[in-house]
């Protein structure tokens, strides 16, 4: 097994809806590891994932691939102001004065402020994978909601040694989250979403302990 320190920098804003408040909907202080884990195989094309519609993800599907990312935990980053968005499907993606004109006389509006993060914020994240597995750096990816943020991945040689987790990865795509609580001298559980539940300061000896016998 190896794992690989990685450097994820923002080229252009990210907006991700994580912390949902009730004036709006915040991006999230880090880049989750299923979304980085999918937006590496998108480009990869290492497993197609994407021959159907689906209500919702299958998540036990990334235990298919050789890899796996940890949580992109922030290095530095700010955030971008605090916009306005209008979800109208007739207004959104094109100008159309007609439409928007239309839109005006329309009873039923869909507004919401969005906030993310603005370009050149940098984020760790580790590469755990199998021995054979080469990853060509530096790779640009697509993440965010809409995919709108591009990103680029390269080495990270400031590591600090520590890593995050998502307990919920652990439970569904690994089905090792009892064996890892109990490999722990000490663990916190920091809730974000429902599939994200964050487990900070994880060390690669424990990393190695925790996926050794998936990678």
């Amino acid at each position: 097994m190896k794992i690989q320190p990685l450097r994820v920098k923002l080229l252009s804003p990210l907006f991700n809806y994580c912390r949902v408040t009730t004036g709006g909907a915040i991006t999230s202080d880090f880049i989750g590891d299923i979304a980085l884990t999918y937006a590496v195989n998108r480009v990869r094309k290492d497993r197609n994932f994407y021959e159907e519609f689906r209500r919702k993800p299958y998540y036990e599907e990334l235990r298919g691939l050789d890899y796996y990312f940890s949580v992109g935990k922030p290095v530095r980053y700010e955030m971008t102001g605090i916009y306005t968005r209008n979800t109208l499907f007739n207004t959104d993606g094109f100008p159309d004065l007609d439409a928007i004109m239309s839109s005006g006389k329309n009873l039923f509006k869909n507004y919401f402020k969005v906030q993310g993060i603005r370009p050149e914020g940098e984020f760790s994240a580790c590469l755990i994978c199998k021995d054979s597995f080469t990853l060509s750096l530096p790779l640009t990816i697509r993440l965010g909601t809409g995919r709108e943020c591009m990103a680029i991945i390269d080495r990270d040689d400031k590591f600090d040694g520590n890593l995050w987790l998502n307990a919920f990865t652990l439970k569904t795509v690994f089905d090792n989250l009892q064996t890892t609580i109990q490999s722990l001298k000490a663990y916190f559980f920091e809730y974000k979403l429902e599939n994200y539940i964050l487990m900070k300061n994880i060390s690669t000896e424990q990393v190695r302990a925790i996926f050794g016998s998936i990678f």
